[in-house]
């Protein structure tokens, strides 16, 4: 194994961002030979106890704000994801010539392994732990890894290593728009739509810090496209990289993949078939068809999941992993990892009436998949609204108009939740009813006072949650603690 080259070795190196990311990218770096100063706007005692990691190390810490001495002597600016680049102190850095990279950046600079990178608005960490799950079956690499935006720093993992393992990173917006020479051997844009405006400003910026995930590819590389996603097909069109497509469109199958994948003008490819009344996933490679499971054999539920699963195939497709190896590790899959936590999860039923949390749903594309697939699956009869939607937080600059048909069809009322929730109600209100709420505990109770068997009361927010809680997580278990509370319903 060739090493890799060591350009960090005697810098002085300033770390924006204390978080898991940062302290593992302090520590990488320091192991590399450089001089390390970790800045944070929170005081010590706010921060994760993970910092007390680097008690011993020398290593300076400038905590409770980010002072210009911070940056006064830095030969290198490295940023956690959650550090915006237009801060007034990173403007003055660009503004010195100082060079400012994400840890993404240094990190997969580090790996021996080849990437996976997998990015979109919905869908990453299961996809990410799908993809991982089919290349561990396989027994093709040594050690297949999880990394990056799903929890455990890639800067964590990568010195560790060899060109014999596989990285699978899920990777953001955030983590992407400060890489500039990252290239992973297979990229994958699950989708894309309004999120994170907020600190991109524009859909462009979005987009183009999305791009980014390819931008270094070769046509040694794959990227996997998502060919229902108009937005996301187009993507093909400035990419060196062979391009592989995955849909969930029965109309883009239905004469065969490999129809599909000619007149796509890709080798591998992977969709769904319909015989009868049965939905099957199928592959494409080397001029051949092969089955891989049923849809309702998918141990994860929601339509959205279906597209997930679509994709892990499509790479498991490309290392040359069997059809038979692939759907055995479908059916295998651990659906109680901690990363699906309040992802559309099934919190109890009572009463007839199911609650479900999908707190992870920040954005406007998760919230419709959650939508979308209730249509779509079980929980629905035929022209019912059966759905009490809890929505709102914190607003990162969302357009709402999608949810309208889905809203219009299938919410019987909209339960608004946060501090932004205006433009929810000024979209969505001749749609469905509202209630206007301010506790988490009042929104449940609500619902549980007014659905009958049959409904459906869903934690799917479409906003961040930083306006009450301090991440999704905090929130899905409020709603958690508040469904586990209640009693059944005694009829007189």
């Amino acid at each position: 194994m060739t090493s890799k080259p060591n350009l960090y070795s005697g810098l002085q190196i300033t770390v924006f961002g204390a978080s898991r990311s940062g302290i593992a990218i302090a520590w990488l770096l320091y192991d590399l030979g450089a001089k390390i100063t970790l800045t944070d706007t929170r005081e010590r005692d706010l921060l994760s106890s993970e910092i007390n990691q680097l008690d011993g190390a020398p290593i300076e810490f400038q905590l409770g704000g980010h002072g210009i001495s911070c940056i006064d002597n830095a030969d290198l600016i490295v940023v956690s994801p959650g550090v915006p680049l237009d801060i007034p102190i990173l403007c003055e850095a660009k503004r010195r010539q100082i060079s400012i990279i994400g840890e993404l950046e240094v990190s997969a600079g580090q790996c021996h392994a080849p990437i996976v990178a997998i990015t979109g608005t919905k869908g990453k960490s299961t996809t990410t732990l799908l993809t991982a799950a089919i290349l561990e079956k396989s027994n093709l690499f040594t050690n297949v890894i999880v990394a990056g935006n799903i929890g455990v720093p890639l800067a964590r993992k990568s010195a560790l290593l060899t060109d014999k393992d596989l990285a699978v990173v899920e990777v953001s917006s955030f983590q992407l728009e400060s890489t500039y020479f990252f290239r992973p051997e297979v990229s994958v844009v699950l989708n894309l739509s309004r999120d994170h405006l907020d600190r991109h400003k524009t859909m462009d910026a979005y987009i183009n810090a999305k791009r980014k995930i390819y931008a270094n590819q070769t046509e040694s590389d794959w990227i996997v496209l998502n060919a229902a996603d108009d937005r996301v097909k187009r993507l093909s069109d400035d990419s060196d990289a062979n391009t592989a497509y995955f849909t969930d469109n029965l109309k883009d199958t239905e004469s065969g993949l490999n129809c599909f994948c000619a007149d796509n003008g890709c080798k591998v490819g992977v969709g769904l078939r319909r015989y009868g009344d049965q939905i099957n996933i199928y592959n494409y490679h080397n001029k051949q068809e092969n089955l891989i499971c049923n849809v309702t054999e998918i141990p994860l539920a929601g339509s959205h999941n279906i597209r997930n699963v679509l994709a892990a195939t499509v790479i498991g497709t490309i290392y040359g992993v069997p059809h038979t190896d692939m759907r055995q590790a479908l059916l295998e899959f651990d659906k109680k990892h901690i990363a699906l936590e309040h992802a559309f999860e099934k919190v109890r039923a009572l009463n007839g009436v199911d609650y479900i949390n999908d707190s992870k749903a920040t954005n406007v594309i998760a919230t419709y998949a959650a939508l979308e697939s209730i249509k779509n699956t079980r929980y629905t009869s035929e022209n019912a609204k059966q759905i009490f939607l809890i929505i709102g937080g914190f607003d990162k600059g969302n357009i709402y108009e999608p949810l309208i048909d889905l809203v219009q069809e299938s919410v019987k009322c909209l339960i608004l939740l946060g501090e932004h929730t205006h433009n929810i109600h000024n979209t969505l209100s001749e749609y469905a009813p509202i209630y206007q709420t301010g506790t988490m505990e009042d929104a449940v109770e609500f619902a549980y006072t007014h659905a009958v068997k049959g409904d459906i009361v869903l934690l799917s927010p479409a906003n961040a949650s930083f306006d009450m809680y301090s991440d999704y997580k905090e929130r899905g278990e409020s709603f958690r603690n508040a469904v586990n509370s209640l009693k059944p319903k005694i009829d007189n």
